[in-house]
């Protein structure tokens, strides 16, 4: 059966709240992402049966996975670092830091060997982690797949806002977003398909706990 996946946008990191925040490299969270962080982990129903942590290399990703999800994480779950969830843009926001840097940081609460070994070069913004749209959507197909035939029942993954778009449909080959901005640190919870594409749909319960998806007049996507 496949997994049931929980999805997340990172919390207010450093770049949300600064002024051409494009320009920091691989920001941290603000004090107000943290205490979204700490107001998901309140919230979210589903602690007990969380079997599998996962989170784009970034900083902020990885926080708001660590904090947000504590129980889990005090229980001795890692963080398996996946760069396939990675935010699609060449900005310095949104390009990774070293694995020397991510280890030093944040130790053994990640497990790096798919950026070590499997994508190297996942900072570079090329080839598979090109910024075009249908890179980008490929990407997300190749990440549906992964989490499908994982062997774990309920994981969760920290992504990006525009890159949460591509990972569930809401998003065009043309790179136009076709539901609103995820909030920061939003959570939304899916079932997912068996065929091809292996598309995610989310549940019922999920989609009364969150604002609607319309996208509201003059709205603009942060990463």
């Amino acid at each position: 059966m496949p997994p049931t996946l929980h999805l997340v946008r990172h919390a207010e990191g450093f770049h949300n709240s600064s002024w051409h925040g494009e320009a920091i490299h691989d920001p941290l969270l603000t004090e107000k992402g943290e205490a979204q962080c700490a107001e998901l982990c309140k919230n979210f129903p589903y602690h007990d049966k969380i079997d599998m942590l996962m989170a784009s290399p970034m900083k902020r990703t990885i926080q708001t996975c660590k904090f947000s999800f504590k129980p889990a994480v005090d229980k001795g779950l890692p963080i398996l670092l996946m760069p396939l969830a990675q935010e699609s843009s060449n900005e310095p926001m949104d390009t990774g830091s070293s694995v020397s840097e991510i280890k030093s940081t944040f130790g053994d609460l990640v497990d790096e060997h798919r950026i070590a070994s499997v994508y190297p070069h996942w900072t570079s913004n090329c080839g598979r982690f090109d910024t075009d749209p249908e890179t980008m959507m490929d990407r997300a197909k190749m990440l549906r797949r992964y989490i499908r035939d994982r062997p774990e029942q309920n994981i969760v993954l920290v992504s990006h806002g525009t890159f949460a778009h591509a990972l569930t449909g809401n998003f065009t080959t043309e790179g136009e977003q076709t539901t609103r901005m995820w909030e920061n640190a939003e959570c939304r919870t899916y079932t997912i398909g068996d065929g091809d594409e292996a598309e995610i749909i989310e549940t019922e319960e999920s989609k009364k706990r969150r604002p609607s998806l319309e996208i509201s007049s003059g709205e603009e996507g942060e990463e």
